[in-house]
């Protein structure tokens, strides 16, 4: 187990969401997960990493921030987050769900979290949404004229069948105003999402099907029918188009600092696939490039000349086994590389220096702060000083 600050709870159970058949099966799985000749991520870098808490406006710990994204035009990062736990506990028990969150953490704070070993975040105020928001990926665009916050809401989260909603707020400092809202098939298993203009995004679906019966089905088999869709926001309509369906669990996507590039991880391919925007907007899926990892990438990042900050599960099967309650909650990695994959910097946890199972990484200025959607607070890392000239520009 790892230790919290003295504001940071224990972490919570984790609710009974598998079965004996599905655990087998999903050992099976896990084991056949990893490519032929998939790299070795190289031996962790030194590095000095703590955890500190993050309070909301009533002084109560956050507990599962899935992503984050850097604003730098507020000098703040957005963070994603809701209870995934609390929320099943409720669907179990037949209770409304509760809601999420997303909220303004100002750079300042982050900077001066290693001394006071707390921050707290401003919840943003969301209008025109009637519903409780379970926030997951999120993808923010500020072209210095208009800002826009995409959001991928969890409709419900019983593990084996989530539905979801793909939102589109405009940004006026602390208030979120819904503009759009894609939902149906389509957006059923939508998990991370980043804009490419004002009105139009791209976002990964992790499984083809929905519904718990074609979920099932997938999670056993593992078909590559994952990928990308490009999401346009219409006045009277949101469309989307499948551009990429053939990997194992598409996980995060961002755009390039560039706008010429689209970066996205499966997780169960583990792979970071690199394709040309202009190639996905025409119809074309092959990809440029591809960095294997020895783990099961989540949420990536960018820093502005191009470097990819990844979230890695080192152990995927054992984050299935904890989120199931038959197991602790393993360890975090974040891996940033070059974008030829030859230039590795690893942070690996070993220490329980960061939230449990990290789902998502930026970097800001000489820092690397790190989240986790199954467990409390973040994670502040300092870089060594050869890697000091990381700067975040975007987060997904």
């Amino acid at each position: 187990m790892f230790s919290f600050p003295p504001s940071v709870p224990a972490r919570l159970p984790a609710p009974a969401f598998a079965t004996c058949g599905l655990v087998l099966a999903m050992a099976v799985l896990a084991m056949g997960t990893v490519p032929a000749g998939a790299e070795q991520d190289p031996a962790p870098a030194p590095h000095s990493c703590e955890q500190v808490s993050v309070l909301d406006g009533n002084g109560k710990a956050i507990f599962g921030i899935e992503d984050m994204a850097l604003d730098t035009g507020n000098d703040r990062l957005i963070l994603s987050a809701y209870d995934r736990f609390a929320v099943a506990e409720a669907m179990e028990a037949g209770l409304p769900a509760p809601g999420g969150g997303l909220y303004s953490l100002p750079l300042e704070a982050v900077a001066a979290a290693s001394a006071s070993r707390s921050v707290t975040a401003s919840k943003l105020e969301i209008r025109g949404v009637e519903w409780p928001l379970h926030p997951h990926g999120i993808g923010l665009l500020d072209d210095g004229t208009t800002s826009r916050l995409a959001v991928i809401s969890r409709l419900s989260d019983a593990h084996d069948s989530s539905a979801a909603d793909l939102l589109l707020f405009d940004v006026a400092g602390d208030v979120l105003t819904l503009r759009a809202r894609g939902e149906g098939e389509a957006y059923c298993r939508a998990n991370d999402v980043a804009l490419i203009d004002p009105d139009t995004a791209v976002f990964t679906f992790d499984q083809s099907r929905c519904g718990s019966w074609g979920v099932w089905v997938e999670r056993v088999f593992q078909p590559r029918s994952s990928g990308l869709r490009i999401a346009r926001f219409g006045e009277e309509a949101v469309t989307s188009q499948t551009v990429v369906d053939d990997v194992a669990f598409a996980n995060g996507v961002v755009v390039g600092p560039d706008g010429e590039t689209v970066l996205m991880t499966a997780s169960r391919s583990r792979l970071l696939r690199t394709y040309e925007l202009d190639g996905l907007l025409a119809g074309e899926s092959t990809p440029v490039r591809d960095l294997s990892f020895d783990g099961g990438p989540d949420n990536v990042s960018l820093t502005k000349d191009g470097k990819s900050v990844t979230a890695v599960h080192p152990d995927p099967f054992a984050l299935f086994l904890h989120i199931n309650k038959w197991g602790v909650l393993p360890g975090s990695r974040v891996v940033i590389a070059t974008p030829d994959g030859e230039d590795r910097l690893v942070i690996d946890d070993t220490h329980g220096d960061l939230p449990g199972a990290a789902t998502s990484a930026v970097a800001v200025d000489d820092l690397i702060v790190v989240s986790s959607a199954w467990d409390a607070g973040l994670g502040i890392c300092r870089q060594i000083p050869s890697h000091a000239d990381l700067d975040q520009t975007d987060g997904g």
